[in-house]
């Protein structure tokens, strides 16, 4: 379902793995470091993020406050345990989080908080990963800085150095690198008109297209989406995914959607001409998202994200041909309970990439949790985990 990729180099006797994007297994990392002789000198992972959620998200404060320390810890957490299975010479935090600089986006920029935003700086990171795994070595560059892979000696550039993440000086920074692009920025909003009124039109044929992609799609989906277009020639209007099909049309006061998704006339108008992709407008986080129950859809998001079918069909493929008959044993409260060794959604290693507790599975790849019980995702839509007590 994902788009993601790590780079793995190896030159004049060194290996660096650059995870970029990518959510790495531990057997994932392990195989790289193999392909790169056994020792992988530098190991660069994200740590941080510029996820649409729970940024985006409609949420109480106190339970934001909540969801958005649970997706920090989450991340810090797995990151240590990919470096702790994997080994390298030297970690390296980088990337993210995203800081935001025009009008329609910049109350988003309370994620940057050191102590509770939903996404941390490197140098944030850097500091827990040193004290949740001391005897490994770590460190955070910031643009100039050098690192010598034979001496391990780092070079610091004297003006980045002069930069700070603090939270005291993040607003004087952000407002005047907001000013110094105001006018880059100010251009190509611009190119971004609204939309004439043949957009409710133009709407209905883009979802009954994706509706005729994959039935697969369909039935894991299965829930109403409300598209909540503001601005002129905007509207209030239904997508139904159903296993019987897909209906679209203005939304009915009788109808309860699960999800809720509110974003501008002029950028869905960009969707539907192709100039941009759904997943690009979720980067951009210009819209706001809501969903009752609070379960993440992945469905909805990969029928969105590829919209062609022979991806699609490939994520079926997958998804229904695997083989669990290598399992193995957990144990909670006292029983055993027989699982397969990789998890249903994408394939992480249980046997190392997982923990037990409260009576459930936690898949540490991307933060999902079946219960042991009956096998059911209850943090998102996924297969079955098949699992079942032994004794």
């Amino acid at each position: 379902m994902c788009h993601d990729a790590a780079f793995l180099v190896v030159a004049d006797g060194r290996g660096i793995l650059h995870c970029n994007d990518a959510r790495l297994t531990a057997a994932q990392a392990r195989r790289a470091k193999h392909l790169a002789g056994g020792r992988l000198d530098l190991m660069a992972l994200q740590t941080s993020g510029a996820s649409w959620h729970p940024i985006c998200y409609e949420y109480p404060a106190e339970e934001m406050a909540k969801v958005s320390m649970d997706k920090r810890v989450s991340k810090l957490r797995a990151a240590q345990r990919l470096v702790r299975q994997t080994q390298p010479e030297l970690a390296v935090p980088f990337a993210g989080p995203p800081c935001f600089l025009d009008g329609e986006v910049d109350h988003l920029n309370w994620v940057l908080g050191q102590r509770d935003g939903a996404f941390c700086d490197p140098e944030v990171s850097t500091e827990w990963l040193r004290e949740h795994l001391p005897r490994q070595r770590w460190d955070y560059f910031k643009p100039g800085d050098s690192v010598d892979l034979d001496t391990g000696e780092v070079v610091r550039d004297p003006v980045s150095a002069e930069f700070s993440f603090a939270d005291d000086e993040r607003p004087a920074y952000l407002k005047q690198y907001a000013e110094d692009r105001k006018e880059l920025i100010e251009g190509v909003l611009a190119e971004y008109p609204v939309p004439g009124p043949d957009l409710f039109d133009r709407f209905v044929a883009h979802f009954e297209h994706l509706g005729t992609l994959s039935d697969y799609f369909l039935r894991q989906i299965a829930m109403m989406v409300r598209f909540e277009i503001t601005g002129p020639n905007g509207g209030v209007w239904d997508v139904d995914f159903s296993p019987d099909g897909l209906a679209v049309g203005e939304a009915s006061p009788d109808a309860r959607p699960h999800y809720r998704i509110t974003t501008a006339g002029r950028w869905l108008d960009s969707v539907l001409t192709g100039r941009m992709a759904w997943e690009d407008l979720l980067i951009s986080f210009r819209l706001s998202l809501y969903r009752d129950p609070d379960v993440y859809n992945d469905y909805l998001v990969g029928l969105l994200k590829h919209a062609n079918v022979p991806a699609l069909n490939a994520v079926e493929a997958y998804e229904t041909g695997r083989d669990e008959s290598e399992r193995i044993t957990v144990e909670w409260a006292g029983g055993c309970y027989d699982i397969p060794r990789y998890c249903p959604h994408a394939g992480e290693d249980l046997s190392v990439g997982a923990v037990i507790r409260d009576g459930q599975v936690h898949c540490l790849a991307h933060n999902f949790a079946f219960d042991l019980a009956t096998g059911a995702c209850v943090n998102a839509r996924a297969a079955n985990l098949t699992s079942r007590r032994v004794s």
